[in-house]
């Protein structure tokens, strides 16, 4: 579940712009992280504002507040492996995501819906969503899970084919735009700048500023590449496809152009 951040004093503003050891204490002391997705539902509704604390112990349970390169991401912490946790959002039915612990920001204590305020261990004491609003979600979800079947047994095995699989890919990493995001400046109240990979940078600080690439078909959401660390995290569908190396190809080939 993605969050996105509103400041309690001013303006919107985003803990991704600042350093990663001061994310946490922002999270905690001066922003309000805000639902903006529906992973977590029923638990959480989109448009909830979520009180955090440092996570000094983590339990099975909780609702931790980790970092993603695509954003913060808000789930529900379902076992822990040595120094490797398991998380997983209420309403997803896929296999667990894996975080380290250093890249978790907080536990969510408390949630507040509209004007409502509820201990994170008394959720059912919020206000209930309007009735046009549950038909609204019952409705997005089912769509959400209709469309991830479809993937499964149909796109999938689709791009997987010898043949077809290959063509698809090419014109997926044909048409695919690669987009390059930037944390802006701390004088700004932006949380990043969003330019085309191959737009000119203005000054050496814009090339030095730390950055990350999605990757977009349309409106469709593919993946997003970690220059720094040279990884790709691509959507699940892809994975193990001929896509996903039709992407990476064509990443590789516009950093040697640049």
């Amino acid at each position: 579940m993605i969050v996105t951040l509103g400041s309690r004093t001013a303006a919107r503003f985003s803990a991704t712009a600042l350093p990663e050891s001061c994310q946490g204490l922002a999270l905690q002391y001066v922003m309000t992280p805000r639902v903006a997705s529906w992973s977590m539902y029923t638990t959480l509704c989109p448009g909830d504002r979520l009180e955090l604390s440092q996570a000094v112990t983590l339990r099975t349970g909780d609702l931790v507040v980790f970092r993603r390169p695509s954003g913060l991401v808000c789930h529900r912490l379902i076992a822990q492996h040595d120094m490797l946790l398991l998380t997983r959002g209420d309403a997803c039915s896929g296999p667990p995501e894996q975080v380290l612990p250093r890249d978790v920001l907080g536990i969510v204590v408390a949630v507040t819906r509209g004007s409502t305020r509820a201990e994170v261990h008394h959720l059912t004491g919020l206000t209930p969503p309007a009735p046009w609003r549950c038909l609204f979600d019952h409705l997005t979800l089912t769509l959400r899970r209709t469309s991830r079947l479809l993937a499964r047994t149909v796109i999938r095995p689709i791009l997987r084919h010898h043949r077809l699989g290959g063509f698809l890919a090419r014109q997926i990493a044909r048409y695919a735009r690669i987009e390059r995001f930037q944390a802006s400046p701390l004088r700004s109240l932006d949380a990043s700048e969003r330019c085309p990979w191959d737009s000119p940078s203005d000054s050496p600080y814009d090339r030095e500023r730390p950055s990350m690439l999605t990757i977009r078909l349309g409106p469709i959401y593919l993946g997003v590449f970690d220059p720094g660390a040279k990884t790709l995290d691509i959507r699940p569908i892809l994975a193990g496809t001929d896509a996903e190396s039709a992407l990476a190809d064509r990443l590789n080939r516009t950093r040697e152009q640049r």
